[in-house]
């Protein structure tokens, strides 16, 4: 069973997460950096047993809410379940990807291909068209 520790409370790991990001930064294709990053994104901690990863929801220049992370590896279990926990509040969330093991953790977590050329998947809560 994970635990999510969020960037707001007193035992989130700051350093842990960024020693991580730093480690994934190029397979994230990130340009905004860390602290860019976690002020502008509901920013999490995943723990089973020690630390496992970290995601992120942050609002696209689109004005969608998008979700990010990364992991140790040989946790997929933990990160699809990080990724149902953090995206269970939201209508929809999209994930713009190039990487089959995140793919494959987002197909899992209930994503679907939105475009497979763009490499954009989406995930809508159930009942979200009567919510419109």
């Amino acid at each position: 069973m994970i635990t999510l520790i969020e960037k707001t409370s007193p035992y989130f790991d700051v350093q842990e997460a960024r020693r991580n990001f730093e480690k994934q930064k190029e397979n994230l294709g990130d340009t905004n950096g860390f602290e860019k990053i976690l002020f502008n994104s509901r920013f999490f901690n995943i723990y089973n047993h020690g630390y496992v990863g970290s995601v992120f929801i942050y609002e696209g220049e689109d004005g969608k809410n998008y979700i990010g992370g990364y992991a140790l590896r040989k946790h997929h279990q933990d990160v699809v379940e990080a990724i149902r926990q953090t995206t269970a509040t939201f209508d929809e969330v999209y994930a713009h990807t190039t990487h089959l093991n995140a793919v494959l953790a987002l197909k899992e977590a209930g994503f679907k291909w939105l475009s497979r050329e763009q490499h954009l998947l989406k995930k809508e809560r159930k009942n979200y068209e009567y919510n419109k």
